[in-house]
């Protein structure tokens, strides 16, 4: 086998073999040019899937009242990472839709102006719960999120048209992104791999 084929093996593999470099672009789901949610979002280094939902978070989230039953995410921190990732990784212009420039493509929005996507975390109180939004709205940078807010388990947000639910699913190990030593140090070890190689054969010759 020649050196430049073997060499491009070597790395074609280490990169197949790396986590999170072959999995980890999300996959745009939509239909009819209507953005339905997306496969693959990373939040926090973790695999996700969302699916946007029109509905009351009681019916939506099996009560919406046990946070760590219902809910992906059960603080703040993490639920405001992933209004983030949609922001950074779903709602975008690109072949697939201009789902940025135009929020009301996305399911459950009808509204040019704005759609938040809400993503509850927590209970409040009986009844309620607390959740952040991703605010997409037609311009080329959105706010981070909304603030937080609290909502009533049962008010149905497909009386609005600005408001979906985001309901989170895992979807898969977390993905771990490869350190500049470790890709540096498998650089020069491949390096001295050819260099042998060719001193080999030119002794041979």
């Amino acid at each position: 086998m020649k050196l430049h084929v073997l060499a491009a093996a070597l790395v074609g593999a280490l990169l197949f073999a790396l986590p999170g470099t072959a999995n980890a672009m999300p996959i745009l789901i939509f239909e009819n040019d209507q953005l339905l949610g997306a496969d693959n979002v990373v939040v926090n280094g973790t695999l996700f899937d969302v699916r946007f939902q029109d509905g009351t978070c009681s019916a939506i989230f099996s009560g919406c009242d046990n946070p760590s039953e219902d809910f992906a995410f059960t603080d703040a921190n993490s639920a405001k990472a992933a209004a983030q990732a949609l922001l950074d990784q779903v709602f975008l212009d690109g072949p697939a839709g201009l789902f940025d420039s135009n929020p009301e493509l996305t399911l459950g929005c009808s509204a040019s102006e704005l759609c938040l996507a809400n993503i509850p975390y927590a209970q409040s109180v009986p009844g309620m719960f607390e959740f952040v939004s991703a605010r997409n709205l037609p311009d080329l940078v959105d706010p981070p999120f909304e603030f937080e807010n609290t909502g009533d388990s049962d008010f149905d947000f497909s009386d609005n048209g600005f408001a979906v639910f985001a309901v989170f699913t895992s979807a898969g190990p977390s993905v771990a992104v490869p350190e500049p030593a470790s890709l540096a140090l498998f650089s020069f070890g491949l390096a001295g791999f050819i260099f042998a190689r060719r001193g080999r054969s030119q002794r041979a010759t």
